[in-house]
């Protein structure tokens, strides 16, 4: 019986320790790996270390979990920790930042700039990294190189944006001409700022700031001046709304004093899709059109159908007319009606918009039957702190849970003036024209 040299069984038992010694080492990572991924305490993750020494993953599981217990002891290794994870994966800018953060919270304000720093050469296209340094360079009342480096993390990342502005607000005392410079005052910025004043209901400043625009830069902006808009609107501010309306829209048919499409020659808007011009809100059973057939005035008028058996749905046509504060005006209209039959029959009114419940002067409501065209005319006065009112083709209650019309009801030329005589708050009177309808409804 043959016997191999010794030498020869060392040299095949070599692979056979290396493949155990490599499968051991793989073993232990990977347990640790698993256990630093899924830690349940500190001292979990702390095994993790022992038994993946060389894995980034458990020395950064472990420097959190001591970070958390906000302890002096565990706070100064979990810095070690996070130091040891970056060193052992200096590529993940990820790591940079808790570093930072954790040199931060610490007290070390340069070491945090520095590991920030590093962050952002790894990833300069990325917004955390930035804003993690904007708020430490803030920190040390860097504020040029703070809010350059928060500008651009909410370049990057946009949804960054309202913290940051709402940061430059605190930083600037307010101060929305500092605001500005601090990032770029470009008119982008600016328009950010008008926003942002209208968001916090400083009206007067986001108007001058919004009047230092071109008037292209205005139409470019219009999302910004859409916001000001409702803002100065739900404010009660319409004359400042009518006018920020006109530079975003580019409509000169609306002015002062001026009700809008009176003949109806354009559509009627939905309501909700603008402030100015006739609205109705959706929904009912009663058919609202333009009519080019039969009109009074121009080449359309509206037509309402009535066919409502039960319960009252018709939710009416209005319109916001800005106007002057105890100014005097007059409104006239044209109306017909054709085979109108209901207990509360439609009317106008011209309501006040700063508080709808107070009416200023209503028509009184259609006769049943039929009627040719008539000229309604309405009076009022508006009250001292109104700038506009609302003009309304509606129904009256009639206090009762089914309220049933049937019928077509006309309107056409609606016509708003400054009036010199006496306000009346009701009819000043009607005019019949019988030769008005052309052609059948």
């Amino acid at each position: 019986m043959s016997v191999e040299p010794l030498w020869r069984r060392v040299l095949l038992a070599v692979p056979v320790v290396l493949v155990l010694a490599g499968v051991w080492t793989g073993a232990r990572w990977f347990v640790g790996n698993t256990m630093a991924s899924y830690p349940a305490d500190v001292e979990m993750a702390g095994s993790a270390t022992r038994l993946a020494p060389d894995d980034p993953q458990a020395h950064f599981t472990l420097a959190v979990l001591r970070r958390k217990t906000f302890l002096p002891e565990d706070l100064e290794q979990s810095l070690r920790g996070y130091e040891r994870a970056t060193s052992l994966s200096p590529n993940d800018y990820r790591l940079w930042v808790e570093l930072g953060n954790a040199r931060r919270q610490a007290g070390d304000l340069p070491g945090s700039e520095r590991a920030l720093r590093h962050a952002v050469e790894l990833a300069p296209a990325y917004a955390y990294p930035r804003w993690h340094l904007g708020n430490v360079l803030l920190r040390q009342e860097r504020t040029d190189e703070a809010f350059a480096e928060l500008r651009r993390a909410s370049e990057a990342d946009p949804g960054l944006r309202p913290p940051v502005m709402g940061l430059a607000w605190r930083v600037f005392g307010n101060d929305f001409k500092a605001v500005a410079e601090a990032f770029g005052n470009t008119p982008a910025v600016r328009g950010e700022i008008v926003e942002s004043l209208a968001n916090q209901k400083r009206l007067d400043e986001a108007l001058r700031v919004w009047s230092s625009f071109s008037a292209q830069e205005k139409r470019e902006l219009r999302p910004a001046g859409e916001r000001l808009l409702g803002t100065l609107a739900v404010n009660k501010r319409f004359i400042a709304a009518l006018a920020t309306h006109r530079e975003i829209t580019g409509e000169s048919e609306l002015a002062v004093g001026k009700l809008a499409n009176g003949s109806f020659e354009n559509n009627i808007g939905r309501a909700g899709t603008s402030l100015f011009g006739w609205q109705m809100p959706p929904g009912g059973q009663t058919q609202v059109a333009i009519d080019t057939r039969t009109h009074r005035d121009g080449a359309r008028g509206v037509r309402i159908v009535f066919n409502e058996p039960t319960s009252p749905q018709f939710k009416g046509i209005a319109q916001i007319v800005v106007v002057e504060p105890q100014a005097k005006y007059r409104l006239t209209f044209w109306v017909r009606a054709e085979d109108l039959k209901s207990v509360s029959t439609p009317l106008v009114d011209v309501v006040d918009s700063t508080d709808p419940s107070r009416v200023l002067a209503a028509s009184t409501p259609l006769p049943n039957g039929s009627i040719e065209w008539q000229e309604v005319t309405l009076e009022f006065s508006v009250p001292v702190n109104s700038e506009a009112v609302t003009v309304r083709i509606t129904r009256q209650d009639c206090g009762q849970s089914t309220c049933p019309i049937f019928g077509k009801v006309w309107y056409d030329h609606f016509d708003f003036q400054p009036s010199r005589g006496n306000s009346s708050g009701a009819d000043s009177g009607t005019r019949r024209d019988n030769a008005s309808t052309r052609g059948p409804a």
